[in-house]
């Protein structure tokens, strides 16, 4: 018995009209997705990142900038991420990089300390030292005088014949592979101090009065002075990262930073010690009846020998592991 389903094959309908597309019918495009624009991270946020080593920072500062972003960057994180920089240097993680950069990084970082601290040590002595001027009963300010002056020559000798056979590696490679930017680097210690001695002759020469020069010259010369000693620290702390040293002679400027950095603190020390001494007993000598200036000397001796120990130390403290 057949029924309606028998009765024929099914009639077509509208949807059987045409073959159908092997392709299916793309999809309309989505819009392009664009990331949302990050916040910039706030100015102590980067202040307080700058605090680190620079091998931590080349390894975790992103990662660390964009976890303050996310929680919005609150002063207490931000003082947090600060504190935690001191053990950054005196406990570097061993995996970021490896000694011998360690150690040149370091030397970096102290030559440029040791320089504004040694200029720092000028401004005390021609402002201070060289006037002659002792308070009566008080001899304690001499003796800091005496220790000041032993103080800094024997750090700068250490320093100078402990980096003596470094410069000369780092020239005769610059000299042999014709490195002409490495050449002005290592010699920026040389030709800075001469141009800012003439600059200073020429100077006192042409604005010096019956009063000598003015207080704006003087701080004009001052400041330039500072100047003159972050360039000529600078340029070998650039020939170290370009030209990469290694061996005795690293591991020896090393050691003697370190020690160098000993006795400037001993030289940082008796500058605290007549600042004071004349602060409390000779309030009428110069500028020392302004509390506020002795006040922001001290701290930048109390930076700098700071940043210049601790620098020292992790780089002796490396040469130690390598030797």
């Amino acid at each position: 018995m057949s029924g309606p389903m028998e009765s024929g094959p099914m009639e077509s309908g509208p949807m059987d009209s045409g073959p159908m597309d092997s392709c299916p019918v793309p999809p309309c495009p989505l819009p392009p997705r664009h990331p949302a624009p990050r916040r910039r991270a706030p100015l102590l946020a980067r202040a307080a990142l700058a605090l680190y080593p620079p091998s931590w920072r080349a390894r975790y500062s992103g990662e660390v900038l964009a976890l303050l972003e996310d929680s919005g960057g609150r002063l207490s994180q931000v003082t947090s991420v600060a504190w935690r920089a001191l053990p950054a240097w005196f406990s570097p993680q061993r995996h970021l990089h490896d000694r011998a950069a360690r150690i040149r990084a370091s030397l970096a970082t102290a030559l440029l300390s040791w320089s504004m601290l040694a200029g720092l040590g000028l401004v005390f002595a021609q402002l201070t030292q060289l006037q002659g001027f002792t308070p009566a009963g008080h001899p304690v300010i001499g003796w800091a005088y005496a220790v000041f002056d032993v103080a800094l020559a024997v750090s700068a000798l250490v320093a100078g014949l402990g980096g003596l056979p470094l410069w000369l590696l780092m020239l005769r490679r610059a000299r042999r592979e014709q490195r002409f930017r490495d050449l002005t680097y290592l010699f920026l210690p040389v030709i800075t101090p001469v141009a800012y001695l003439a600059a200073l002759t020429l100077t006192a020469r042409l604005a010096s009065g019956p009063q000598g020069v003015s207080p704006a010259v003087f701080a004009g010369v001052t400041l330039a002075g500072f100047a003159a000693a972050a360039i000529s620290a600078a340029g070998p702390g650039l020939a170290l990262r370009r030209l990469r040293p290694r061996g005795p002679a690293l591991r020896l400027a090393a050691t003697a930073a370190g020690v160098s950095a000993a006795v400037t603190t001993v030289a940082a020390a008796a500058i605290a010690v007549a600042v004071t001494g004349l602060c409390l007993w000779a309030r009428s000598f110069a500028g020392y009846h302004h509390p506020a200036i002795p006040a922001i000397y001290l701290a930048l001796v109390a930076a700098a020998i700071t940043v210049t120990t601790v620098s020292a130390t992790r780089g002796a403290r490396a040469a130690r592991a390598q030797a």
